[in-house]
């Protein structure tokens, strides 16, 4: 049976307005301007943690492992600009009959009605229990009459459990259902500022620290109005940033903020790299996620110590290839104290590859990464007219001297000025990331110097270069704006200065510049809770 197939957001635009939950508390605005009224899809991620939260299952259940890859804007996967393509509107279909499947058995205890009871009257509590759940507001009487309909369809000639089953189908193939609103009270009216819904604030609160649905404490809060209130914001923010549902969504914040996502694919040439094997990839992937959740789980999510760190969690492979001494034997990961030439996240080996070419290191592609990632810096592309193919290696030059010579071109010079000092300090490290003094018989020279707000600061190797971001008030700004960037699924606009000063205030606040410090400046912000309508056509 083919059920309500996904549309695109400008439909839900228009029936959701009239169905977007108990409006809010009746107070004024306490903003006289605000971003725009948009519905956003879910991710991947977030879809399973919906499905997830409403089943309950003892195994997290991962049913978008089919589902079309998505891309990427500002590196991060969770923009809202996200499409529901034909394929994927199909992939969709056939996940909602897999949850269907599974969740007339789980939800067995609430569809099956009482001898006693007149069987619709338990079908419309089960409906208005199972929808309100998945659409993350109460439901309408109309829609909850629509479902009921599709009920009583389906129960023609066959028993209750399929007619659950077809309710649930259909709910999880709405639009309702993969997207999620921001537009505030029905009766609000055109182009005006206005509090989003309770539920829209508790759903926006939610996903931003966990991409998961408000949780029943979440949800009380919104039922009695509270979360108008900042501080209460702030307290279920930092409740929820002790669960293990915030380290998973933080994990992925800095996994795409970083741009290392894409390591399961690294390969190197082997003759150049003859260190480099499937299980060097292995160790070295394990290292950084183990370190990034050390960071996340024991440091409170500290920046500052995600760059700068004298230690790592790795095993006796990758000691050995951090000319380290290894404290746990081959296979298992511990701490493990860095030599003096790496510090933080940056000089992993692992990182250190993913910015490197096949069969070289690659300084244009290691300062870009540092000024796009961690200093908020747009590099524009290269002009069409010129070459990109980076210089062949070679065994009587550095690789320093030959993208010198390479880049040594006016039309190139007034990115690359900015781009090769940053990424010539790397140089201290080759393609795969082991240290280096020497390449191809001659010295190495790792110097170079960064641009900051406070002037242009030398230094020389990769572990003082991240010594120095780890207390730059420009990585203390950038931060937050990729974090924003992430957690609001767009790019910044004039307006949102006002939010990212509060996000900015608070992740500065504590010396440690702790990532849940800045989600908690957002959700205090009034400008997290307020939104502009949309205008007539």
């Amino acid at each position: 049976m083919r059920l309500i197939r996904i549309s695109v957001p400008a439909a839900l635009l228009l029936t959701a307005v009239s169905c977007s939950g108990t409006s809010s508390s009746g107070a004024p605005p306490d903003v006289d301007e605000a971003s725009s009224a948009r519905v956003r899809r879910l991710t991947r991620a977030e879809y399973d943690n919906s499905v997830n939260a409403l089943l309950r299952p003892t195994t997290p259940l991962v049913m978008t492992y089919a589902f079309a890859p998505e891309d990427t804007i500002l590196g991060f996967s969770t923009h809202d600009r996200l499409q529901v393509t034909s394929l994927l509107a199909d992939q969709i279909s056939v996940a909602a009959r897999n949850i269907a499947e599974v969740g007339k058995n789980v939800l067995q205890p609430e569809w099956t009605c009482p001898a006693s009871v007149p069987e619709l009257e338990c079908a419309e509590k089960f409906i208005r229990s199972v929808a309100t759940s998945t659409l993350r507001r109460p439901v309408s009487d109309d829609e909850v009459a629509d479902f009921l309909v599709l009920w009583q369809e389906v129960r023609r000639g066959t028993d209750p459990a399929t007619s659950a089953r077809y309710v649930i189908q259909a709910i999880f193939s709405s639009a309702s259902f993969l997207y999620r609103t921001e537009l505030g009270a029905a009766e609000a009216g055109a182009d005006k500022v206005v509090r989003l819904t309770p539920h829209e604030i508790a759903t926006a609160l939610s996903f931003a620290i966990t991409a998961s649905p408000a949780d029943a404490e979440l949800l009380a809060a919104a039922e009695s109005g509270k979360l108008d209130s900042a501080d209460e914001r702030e307290k279920h923010a930092r409740r929820l940033l002790d669960t293990p549902a915030a380290q998973r969504h933080l994990y992925r914040f800095v996994e795409e903020w970083l741009g290392i996502t894409g390591q399961a694919s690294l390969n190197k040439n082997n003759q150049v790299y003859p260190d480099f094997s499937t299980a060097f990839k292995f160790s070295s992937q394990a290292e950084t996620r183990a370190f990034i959740n050390h960071i996340l789980k024991e440091r409170n999510g500290s920046v500052r110590e995600l760059l700068n760190a004298d230690y790592t969690y790795a095993d006796a492979r990758m000691a050995f290839f951090y000319d380290t001494q290894p404290s746990m034997p081959d296979g298992t990961l511990g701490r493990l104290p860095l030599p003096p030439n790496r510090a933080g996240i940056l000089t992993h080996a692992s990182v250190l590859a993913t910015y490197a070419l096949f069969d070289s290191s690659s300084p244009i592609r290691r300062g870009k990464f540092v000024l796009g990632r961690l200093l908020c810096r747009e590099v524009p592309p290269p002009p069409p007219t010129i070459n990109l193919v980076p210089p062949e290696p070679v065994f009587d030059q550095t690789t320093r001297a030959r993208f010198a010579a390479h880049t040594n071109n006016p039309t190139c010079a007034g990115c690359h000025r900015t781009l090769d000092p940053i990424g010539f300090g790397f140089e201290d490290f080759d393609g795969l990331g082991k240290f280096r003094t020497v390449e191809n018989g001659l010295d190495v020279d790792a110097s170079g110097s960064v641009e900051l707000a406070n002037g242009t600061l030398p230094f020389t190797g990769a572990a003082e270069l991240a010594r120095i971001l780890a207390t730059s008030d420009d990585v203390g700004d950038c931060v937050p704006l990729q974090l924003f960037r992430f957690v609001m699924g767009r790019d910044e606009a004039a307006i949102d200065e006002h939010a990212l000063a509060d996000m900015r205030s608070a992740f500065r606040a504590n010396a440690e510049w702790r990532l849940g410090d800045a989600l908690v400046g957002l959700v205090r912000s009034p400008y997290f809770v307020h939104r502009r309508t949309l205008s007539p056509e």
